[in-house]
């Protein structure tokens, strides 16, 4: 079992050319089909198989293959679908770069940006409506989406070319990779963190760095960003209290926190209007913790 990881019954379909074995009555792992074998797509539709798993030595080959098919999903649902099934598209691909192995999970992110800044540029109105859409449950992959369709929205509003408008989208997916390796409930509760969960909450943005620097595919500006994205101008922020911030990390830093202001509801404060969350963190730019002009074109991109 030790070499055997389970896989999602929703992307059975996508393993035709992978060994899938069952685990049987007696506890043993047996072979279900050869990797050259189909399954059958009338059981499919039932969902009459097993659980299958896969061989932990196909792990990355699997996840690279639907990155793959992912991205041409989203790249069909941009060209004939509704906001909502292009917003589903996005958070499946997020999801499975935030669950899988980096190295294999991540290496389709940026052909995802090509895609989705591709939609955009025909649809004016597709990032923002993609922000607007809130989904229930699985917290960590809306936000990382939301907080890219805000970014792309303001990178556009600025008129960024297309090379730093990748980077930066690429900043706003990866910022929060950190948090898949602290415990779930720090990032998913309404409650309000105690000292202790918050220390352990705040190591998040030094988990993401050593996780993303491995991997030579992203520039060092992301590596930045994921590690500073909650810093302050006024060395208020964590995890180092620095002062001297990348711009990449100031941007996201601020968009991360409208993002959670306005779309996340918590027990001891409910999610908030747009104008409402700018007035929170105007009181903060006022204190010198986040960049004043990009807080000032952040408001002029909302708003357009």
């Amino acid at each position: 079992m030790k070499d055997l990881i389970p896989i999602k019954k929703s992307h059975i379909r996508f393993y035709n050319d992978f060994p899938l074995y069952y685990i049987s009555k007696n506890g043993d792992p047996l072979l279900y089909k050869k990797k050259d074998k189909t399954l059958d797509r009338e059981m499919l539709d039932r969902n009459q198989y097993p659980r299958f798993f896969i061989k932990k030595e196909d792990e990355a080959k699997v996840v690279r293959q639907l990155q793959e098919v992912l991205n041409i999903k989203l790249a069909k649902v941009i060209s004939s679908q509704g906001v909502e099934a292009i917003r589903a598209a996005m958070c499946d691909i997020v999801e499975e770069a935030l669950s899988g192995p980096i190295d294999a999970s991540l290496s389709a992110l940026p052909e995802t940006i090509e895609i989705l800044l591709m939609g955009a540029r025909k649809n004016s109105g597709l990032l923002e409506s993609l922000a607007t859409i809130h989904t229930v449950g699985k917290k960590l992959v809306g936000h990382c989406v939301n907080v890219l369709s805000i970014t792309a929205q303001y990178c556009f509003f600025k008129n960024y070319p297309d090379d730093q408008v990748k980077e930066l989208c690429l900043c706003a997916l990866l910022h929060d990779v950190g948090l898949g390796k602290i415990d779930r409930k720090l990032f998913e509760s309404a409650e309000k963190l105690s000292d202790k969960e918050f220390s352990e909450y705040k190591t998040h943005p030094t988990q993401g760095y050593k996780e993303v620097m491995k991997y030579p595919m992203f520039s060092k500006t992301v590596e930045k960003t994921v590690l500073e994205h909650h810093e302050r101008l006024d060395g208020s922020g964590y995890p180092n209290k620095m002062t001297d911030i990348c711009f990449e990390a100031q941007v996201i830093g601020l968009i991360d926190s409208y993002e959670q202001l306005k779309y996340h509801e918590k027990k001891f404060r409910k999610a908030l209007k747009p104008f409402e969350a700018l007035q929170i963190i105007k009181a903060d730019v006022v204190k010198a913790k986040y960049n004043k002009k990009v807080f000032v074109d952040l408001c002029s991109c909302l708003i357009q």
